[in-house]
C-alpha cells in the first residue's frame, strides 16, 4: 500500500515505458509523503484505445495526506506519463483516494499511520 492502478491504452504506453513510469510514480509518492518505497505498488491494465485515449490513474493512499501533497503527487504522475510516454498531462487523469491505514495490510500486518513507518518497520519481519 499505496496502490496505483494505471489504465492505459495498450497502443499508447509501450511496455518499455511502464517500468520507468512505475519508478517515477514510486519516487513521487515517496518524495512527497516520506513513505518507504517498499510500500508502493504500481499496476498497469491495458485498455482498448488509441493515441487520443486518456490514461487513467487511480491511487489508493493512506488517509492523512494534505491537499498539497496530493496535488504534488498528481502533478508528478502526469509529468511521468508526459515525459516518459509522450502522453500530454491534460490527457492523464489522476484520482487519489484516501483509505484509513487500519483497513490496509502490507506483509500480513496492518499498515501504520502516516509518519509511523520507521517504528513499524523496526518491529516487523523484513
Amino acid at each position: 500500500m499505496p496502490l496505483y492502478r494505471c489504465m492505459v491504452p495498450s497502443a499508447r504506453v509501450s511496455m518499455a515505458c511502464r517500468q520507468s513510469i512505475a519508478q517515477a510514480i514510486t519516487a513521487a509518492h515517496c518524495d512527497v509523503t516520506g513513505a518507504p518505497a517498499i510500500f508502493v505498488h504500481v499496476f498497469f491494465f491495458d485498455m482498448s484505445g488509441n493515441d487520443a485515449s486518456p490514461v487513467l490513474v487511480t491511487g489508493s493512499i493512506r488517509a492523512g495526506r494534505s491537499a498539497q501533497q496530493k496535488a504534488q503527487i498528481e502533478t508528478r504522475v502526469q509529468a511521468a506519463f508526459e515525459q516518459l510516454a509522450g502522453v500530454p498531462a491534460q490527457q492523464t487523469i489522476v484520482q487519489l483516494n484516501d483509505v484509513p491505514a487500519s483497513w490496509l495490510m502490507e506483509g500480513g500486518r496492518i499498515m501504520p499511520e502516516p509518519g509511523e513507518e520507521e517504528a513499524w518497520l523496526a518491529t516487523g519481519e523484513k
